[in-house]
């Protein structure tokens, strides 16, 4: 016997009444065939009605719109549905996913009763006709649900893509992806790419954190579509007050404790004004986990037509949407649902980590095996960049070392390996071109 649906049904309907903005993804899942109780399939085609009107469809507009249609007894029911059902946005597609599974599992019982029915009831028939019968029945079920959510690219329109991406490289000298800002990174890694993870990891204090808000800085100044942080240890005051001392190359600290010289005044002011980018979006929660980014990142995207970069800070902060007694599965649980949301918002996604404590004990450069608790990263990951400055490490550092950062590429799946070296302003924590002629952040 197959388990009943009916609870996970109510979730679903709840959860979309109360947050309007799940239903285009809840819909791309299921359908009203797929709910089992007759009652939530009408309450879902109001749902959906409602939302094609362009009309609200919480719980008293549903209600509403079912008694004006005549059907006032499915209407008596929406308040139970609220009232036993979780409105929470928490594994919402895990739910609407298992919702499909048992519609599926359902047909399937359904087409081996009509099976035995049709063996039972031959009738002397040519066993090679019932069976190619049998094999129909089957065939529906099987073949219309097997792979229903998976896109298959057909010959002509892929290669039409190759080719369009190959004239927009042509045109900006190899940068397909977003700019980082950095030349000599452009040209190991063609910009960062659409549905590329990346990850950015570093001993505490070496300046990953600062490098990525860098890249999204940068990417700000360039990109017509979001730029995402996910902040779940820094706040976005924080954030916010490294961008502007990046930016205006007064030094954090001033900033923060308002003991910023007279001249410096003005810097600040107008370079706060300028940063005001709506397509800046900074979330800086500690509750986040994979279910609730996608949710916001929906939002988002659905609101501006898609996301230009979001990065995480970082990952190991993160808790998985569902409770593993080994945080090693748990992680690898986190590490690929942010790859799939990067492939899914086709936007590459900066994914910050913690490295383990050999790096800082050994005072030595990092490699993918020191990657805090999971493996899965490093297996998941698109790219690998590590953050390393040498004269954290030195008492007595060599000229050559102060203000001088080595980030190193280990994992490339589009382009080649190896180091680039960028200047680093420590009071501002900009990074910038070794030949630049001044130490002025990305965003200046």
């Amino acid at each position: 016997m197959i388990a009943s649906t009916v609870t996970f049904e109510k979730d679903v309907i709840a959860c979309v009444m109360n947050n309007q903005g799940m239903l285009d993804d809840i819909a791309g899942i299921i359908s009203r065939n797929d709910f089992s109780a007759p009652p939530h399939r009408i309450v879902w085609d109001a749902i959906v009605s409602l939302h094609d009107l362009k009309r609200s469809f919480d719980a008293a507009s549903v209600v509403h719109y079912l008694t004006e249609t005549g059907r006032e007894t499915i209407a008596d029911t929406v308040p139970i549905i609220v009232r036993e059902g979780s409105d929470s946005v928490v594994n919402i597609d895990h739910k609407a996913r298992r919702i499909r599974e048992y519609s599926v599992l359902r047909m399937l019982l359904n087409a081996g009763e009509k099976i035995a029915n049709l063996a039972q009831e031959h009738n002397g028939r040519d066993l090679s006709e019932v069976l190619s019968e049998a094999e129909s029945m089957l065939s529906e079920v099987i073949f219309g649900n097997i792979a229903d959510d998976i896109e298959v690219h057909d010959g002509v329109s892929i290669m039409r893509e190759v080719c369009n991406t190959f004239e927009r490289a042509m045109q900006t000298k190899g940068l397909i992806g977003v700019s980082t800002g950095l030349s000599d990174l452009d040209a190991h890694t063609s910009g960062m790419k659409p549905g590329e993870m990346i990850i950015i990891a570093g001993p505490p204090r070496m300046g990953k954190t600062a490098f990525a808000i860098n890249l999204c800085q940068n990417a700000l100044r360039k990109v017509k579509k979001p730029v995402v942080v996910f902040s779940m240890e820094m706040p976005a005051k924080d954030i916010a007050r490294r961008m502007i001392s990046t930016a205006s190359r007064v030094p954090y600290t001033a900033i923060n404790d308002g003991t910023a010289e007279m001249q410096d005044i003005t810097a600040i002011y107008s370079t706060a004004s300028r940063l005001q980018n709506p397509l800046l979006r900074i979330c800086d929660s500690s509750l986040l986990n994979p279910a609730k980014m996608r949710a916001i990142l929906k939002r988002i995207a659905r609101e501006h037509d898609g996301i230009a970069l979001a990065m995480v800070d970082y990952v190991q902060l993160m808790e998985a949407n569902k409770n593993d007694n080994s945080r090693t599965n748990e992680l690898s649980e986190i590490s690929r649902s942010l790859k799939r949301m990067a492939m899914e918002f086709q936007m590459p996604f900066l994914v910050l980590s913690q490295l383990t404590k050999d790096v800082e004990k050994f005072k030595r450069k990092p490699n993918n095996g020191d990657i805090r608790e999971t493996g899965q990263l490093a297996q998941d990951a698109d790219m690998i960049m590590f953050v390393h400055r040498q004269e954290r490490y030195e008492e007595n550092p060599d000229q050559d070392l102060i203000g001088k950062a080595e980030i190193i590429i280990t994992k490339n799946r589009n382009g080649p390996c190896g180091s680039v070296f960028v200047g680093y302003d420590g009071p501002t924590f900009g990074f910038y071109e070794l030949h630049s002629q001044n130490k002025r952040g990305f965003a200046a």
